[in-house]
């Protein structure tokens, strides 16, 4: 075996001196140079796999559309197909409606067609004597009706106008006037309009529906102002009632005049 002097040499540590040395100083060398390089040259080393990140999303985003795409390609060709088999089915109602309206017409006359015509018998019937009048008793009157054969030369029905000896009824009476209410005190026609107003303004809520008249006065030659119609006359004084406790003049009376000249 050799010796430990002949396995060490002074050569030998020189050189692994010099090798820790040059590896010292590299360190140090590469601890100065990190500060030194600016961020944006690893921002450019890392670049690529960044890039590479971002493609890869890209193209998942890209299929995902895709897929969606042919998805509504798909509907669509269904809807597609579905309105055009209602246009069809729409069109073949509407060809079966004009069919029907084109032949029905056709076989309704054919029908009247093939009908035999309607013989008209001329012969005098026995249950109808000539000359023979009906008296009835109705209101306000008699009526009489004469009955006469058909005549057979002409197929037509004479009828006469026999006059009765009865006097007319007497004329119907005109309808009574409705119920209706005068409002305040008697005023000129010029000033029923601010009246009726001033009569909304106080109390409107108890005068929905009504409209305004102006009736003759019998004390003086001014109108009174007369709201109505009314249903009947316990209305009117039931609501004359509400209107005295609202402190607005107001008294039953027909509802009658001529109509309010509104300058509104």
């Amino acid at each position: 075996m050799a010796r430990a002097a002949e396995q060490f040499r002074p050569a030998d540590v020189t050189a692994w001196g010099i090798v820790a040395l040059v590896v010292w100083a590299v360190a140090i060398l590469g601890a100065n140079l990190s500060g030194i390089i600016p961020p944006s040259v690893y921002g450019a080393l890392h670049a690529s796999r960044l890039e590479g990140s971002t493609l890869n999303q890209l193209r998942s985003q890209v299929a995902t559309l895709e897929a969606d795409a042919t998805r509504l390609k798909q509907e669509n060709l269904q809807l597609a197909q579905r309105f055009t088999m209602n246009e069809e089915a729409a069109g073949a109602v509407t060809k079966r409606v004009g069919a029907l309206e084109v032949s029905l017409p056709r076989l309704i006359e054919q029908a009247q067609a093939r009908r035999p015509a309607a013989v008209v018998d001329t012969m005098s019937t026995g249950s109808i004597g000539a000359g023979k009048t009906l008296t009835f008793e109705t209101d306000g009157g008699t009526v009489a009706v004469q009955q006469r054969p058909i005549d057979p030369a002409t197929g037509e029905v004479k009828l006469a106008v026999m006059p009765l000896a009865a006097t007319m009824p007497a004329a119907i009476p005109t309808a009574t006037p409705a119920p209706g209410i005068a409002l305040g005190v008697p005023v000129t026609a010029d000033a029923a309009e601010a009246q009726w107003q001033e009569m909304l303004s106080e109390v409107g809520t108890m005068l929905v529906g009504l409209s305004p008249v102006l009736g003759q006065s019998p004390d003086s030659s001014a109108k009174l102002l007369i709201a109505g119609p009314l249903v009947d006359r316990a209305t009117a004084i039931e609501l004359c009632s509400r209107l005295g406790k609202a402190g607005v003049s107001c008294e039953p009376t027909e509802y009658r005049g001529d109509p309010l000249p509104l300058l509104n």
